[in-house]
């Protein structure tokens, strides 16, 4: 369950969560692009007149290799610019950003939530591709997910405490399955019963 933030009220429950998780894990908070696509995932309550939480965020950006606020191409970051493939469909490509699952809800299978997201984002937007830099566990637990639908482009980024993996995930080959698509996507549901 996951609602698209739109109301400056969705944005503040948006930047709490997400700042929250900038604080605890020592991450680096973006700035706040009006380009931006924002979702909150959400946990339902079983008494439908109550507000839901949010329990995780992420954000979608059209990519741009030139601008100053990428959070994926630059001095220190990715390459993504480098390879003909993501040049050739640039206006087709988004950045993944401020992804977070809140620490009480990690390990429970709530982080299959944002499978609906992503598939609700790829429908209305049709990307090619999503770049992002994530966590080397992360990336492994997305290489089982989607298997080839991920790969890693460049050399791994090591900073202070976490080692950032540049990815590119071929939304366009992944859409191609629809078993798997499918499959993920009941899984998703069934994560939040």
């Amino acid at each position: 369950m996951f609602e698209h933030v739109q109301s400056r009220q969705q944005q503040r429950k948006f930047a709490f969560t997400w700042e929250y998780a900038c604080q605890k894990n020592g991450w680096y908070n973006d700035l706040y692009l009006d380009q931006a696509v924002r979702y909150n995932l959400l946990l339902p309550h079983r008494f439908f007149f109550l507000p839901k939480k949010v329990i995780g965020t992420i954000e979608f950006i059209p990519y741009n290799p030139l601008s100053e606020h990428s959070t994926v191409e630059g001095e220190d970051r990715g390459k993504f610019s480098h390879y003909s493939d993501i040049m050739e469909y640039q206006k087709e490509t988004w950045e993944i950003d401020k992804l977070c699952l809140h620490e009480d809800y990690q390990r429970k299978g709530y982080f299959k939530g944002f499978m609906e997201i992503f598939y609700t984002h790829a429908i209305q937007y049709k990307p090619k591709f999503y770049l992002a830099l994530i966590e080397k566990k992360f990336y492994r637990m997305l290489k089982i997910i989607y298997r080839f639908a991920i790969e890693q482009r460049g050399d791994e980024l090591v900073g202070t405490g976490q080692t950032l993996v540049p990815i590119v995930f071929d939304v366009e080959e992944m859409m191609k399955n629809r078993s798997l698509v499918q499959k993920i996507l009941n899984e998703s549901k069934d994560s939040f019963k």
